[in-house]
């Protein structure tokens, strides 16, 4: 076989497979690979099933690679570092002065959850084995395939991969089962959506500091790859050399790319001090600054022409029988989760009970999410999702009969309230109702984001607030709110005791998650990450690392006071975790669920929802709980819809916030502590309060019923 110095140029690495039987003679080896002159193969990726190939022919391999640089060995979870033929690779690379790295594929049963457990997973191996490679200074990665199962594990392999010291690294099936048979089935719709999330907002945005520039441009390459399925994937020229009884073969193959994976391992993830997070937050600052103020100057020139045009549109207001046979919404959509769904399938109940509306086109930031969340929806009105842009409004303003802020939070969010401010004052030039139904106010942490709240809510001819507190806010407190519930409530209470849209999938994973619990106390559990930027009385500290240090407070006396009330009670509780928000935008719940299974001991059975779980899945399994503890606000109305026993945490650090609101307006403010509050004595005396008080076998036991 013969090559030509341009397809010489194209192979990134040489694929070295070994069968089982007899080794090829050395010399045939070294006569072949003088042959085909590999002078340009600078990394070694040896794959063979089992325990790791024999070190002679490795050692040959590299032998005659001059300009070899690195060497990975997929390892399996057996491979002992004091293996013997471990300590001769190392001796080998070391001579010629090679990177050596041992790296592992993750299988289907690889659980991070159930490894902190202690309980059966094949991930508790690879654990030890990469440990004993660490220990030995030999670098790790973890392979993790994008299989329909691994998917939704992410968030918790990357976080335990961190903590181990290893490195994880996302490869597509497709590419991986080249190497690995079997290595995973291909991805359907939502869980390609889910992964091109994790890898847009974690590995790109969040974690973008730890990659080289050979690691961006394959996650890159791969998000383009997730977000449009019928792209081709990219593929790469490998030499792949066999050995066999029969002796050595080489062959040029075109197949699925792991370029970018090998040259990141190569070249190491940390990138240079040049590039640092500081850097890149700085430039995406700029950025969203930038976008902030261009289309907040469309939006105050709206607004303006809206006073001239139509001047008394404060205090006027919308007549409760108008018919509006088509909406357009706007609100917080895009980066929303189950619970923002919920406030949605409540509005849009709302207006089809008032006003007749059966039509209505929702915009949103990110329309193939928001479109994933609307089809767990059951309601009367036919919904368009298209993507919030300027051109998106005005070519709709001119088809419907209102615009309509669709419950959620009036918050400190610029790009969201300057584009929400060109909405609705094009609406009110236009001479069409804005109404603003069921929404949060608040908080607000910056004086033009409050100036553009008030101005929004100015323009509204109806006006309603989901709390008591939320009516007290200065944006809305004269202007007269109409002080009712959260949206979410309207659309809980229409869902029946047969459930019509609970995914099969969520039907088998709450049958799991329940399993064996018959006759203990199920403990639902809820929490979320939370962020600096409405922290409260940091002082001179660092806002950054003050929040982490009380989080990392909160999180202790939380498993302190879920270990308590389980050994205190009898029969021994179960903790069943589950997610409002799983994907990245928003910070996942699936990183708190992680942080919570480190703390907890073994004896302590907590089992975590890994997915990304449906509306009606959420409300079966709380169907099925004894007592709820959340921090997200819709988690707690989700509970208390389905008549739980709740105990909310206000995770506001230094300030009452959303969530004491809710329980005070439901007489529980009993049950209800701030995030720099809680104590393990008072979590564990009111989870012990509320089972005691809880008749016994209340709970409705089966997903299905209501």
């Amino acid at each position: 076989m013969r090559r030509t110095p341009s397809e010489a140029r194209t192979r990134l690495d040489v694929v070295w497979q070994a069968a089982s039987g007899p080794s090829p003679s050395g010399a045939s080896l070294e006569q072949l690979l003088r042959e085909e002159s590999l002078a340009e193969i600078t990394s070694l990726l040896v794959v063979r099933e089992g325990m790791l190939a024999p070190t002679a022919e490795v050692e040959r391999v590299i032998a005659a690679l001059p300009a070899l640089a690195s060497v990975t060995i997929l390892a399996g979870g057996q491979a002992s570092p004091d293996d013997a033929s471990w300590s001769a690779l190392r001796d080998a690379c070391g001579r010629r002065d090679l990177r050596l790295r041992a790296a592992f594929v993750l299988d289907d049963r690889a659980d991070a959850p159930s490894a902190l457990a202690a309980r059966d997973t094949t991930l508790s191996a690879v654990i030890r084995a990469s440990r004993a490679h660490g220990a030995r200074g030999l670098p790790v990665s973890w392979w993790i395939p994008l299989s329909p199962v691994l998917v939704f594990r992410l968030e918790t392999l990357f976080s335990l991969a961190r903590d181990e010291d290893v490195e994880p690294i996302l490869v597509s099936s497709e590419a991986l089962s080249s190497l690995v048979p079997g290595a995973g089935a291909a991805l359907g719709p939502d869980e390609r959506l889910f992964a091109w999330d994790f890898v847009t907002y974690r590995l790109l945005e969040e974690e973008r500091h730890r990659l080289s520039e050979a690691g961006l441009h394959y996650y890159r390459h791969l998000s383009r790859l997730l977000a449009e399925p019928s792209r081709p994937l990219a593929r790469e020229t490998a030499a792949v050399l066999r050995g066999s009884p029969r002796g050595w073969e080489l062959s040029l193959e075109d197949r699925p790319a792991l370029g970018g994976v090998h040259a990141a391992l190569a070249t190491g993830m940390a990138r240079r001090a040049s590039r640092m997070p500081r850097l890149g937050a700085t430039v995406a600052h700029a950025a969203d600054v930038a976008v902030v103020l261009r289309d907040g100057g469309r939006g105050l020139v709206r607004w303006a022409l809206a006073r001239v045009v139509a001047p008394g549109t404060r205090g006027e207001r919308t007549a409760s029988d108008a018919r509006f046979s088509s909406v357009l919404l706007i609100g917080a959509y895009g980066g929303e989760h189950v619970g923002d769904a919920a406030i949605l399938g409540g509005v849009l109940w709302r207006i089809h009970e008032r006003h007749g509306t059966t039509q209505a086109v929702l915009l949103s930031q990110r329309p193939a999410h928001t479109r994933h969340l609307v089809e767990m929806l059951d309601v009367p009105v036919a919904l368009d999702v298209r993507p919030y842009e300027h051109s998106h409004i005005r070519q709709c303003l001119e088809r419907v009969d209102a615009v309509v802020y669709a419950g959620g939070p009036l918050t400190d969010l610029p790009k969201q309230l300057v584009r929400h401010l060109y909405a609705a004052s094009l609406a009110r030039g236009k001479k069409k109702p804005f109404i603003v139904e069921g929404i949060g106010v608040g908080p607000f942490v910056r004086r033009p984001s409050a100036w553009v709240g008030r101005k929004i809510v100015e323009m509204a001819t109806h006006l309603t607030v989901r709390t008591s507190d939320d009516g007290r806010q200065p944006q809305v407190m004269d202007l007269g709110p109409e002080v009712g519930r959260d949206p979410a409530f309207d659309y809980l209470a229409t869902r029946p005791r047969e459930l019509t849209r609970l995914p099969a999938a969520d039907r088998r994973r709450i049958d799991q998650l329940l399993d064996g619990t018959e006759g203990r106390p199920l403990v639902g559990v809820n929490l979320r990450p939370i962020r600096h930027l409405y922290t409260v009385g940091a002082g001179g500290k660092d806002p950054v690392e003050f929040t982490r240090a009380i989080e990392s407070r909160f999180e202790e006396q939380l498993a302190s006071g879920l270990r308590r009330f389980h050994d205190e009670v009898t029969p021994r509780p179960c903790f069943v975790f589950y997610p409002m928000n799983a994907i990245q935008f928003g910070l996942s719940d699936l990183r708190s669920a992680y942080r919570l299974a480190r703390r907890l001991r073994d004896d302590v059975e907590f089992r975590v929802w890994e997915g990304d779980a449906s509306l009606d899945g959420v409300v079966a399994l709380l169907r099925n709980l004894d007592i709820v503890v959340s921090m997200r606000f819709h988690a707690v109305i989700f509970a208390l819809s389905q008549e739980r026993p709740v105990i909310g945490i206000d995770y506001r650090i230094g300030k009452r916030d959303k969530v004491a609101s809710l329980l005070d307006d439901f007489g529980q403010s009993e049950n209800c502590t701030r995030v720099d509050e809680l104590t393990a004595e008072w979590l564990c005396s009111r989870l012990r309060a509320l089972w005691n008080a809880a008749p016994k076998g209340a709970a409705l036991k089966g997903t299905d019923e209501g």
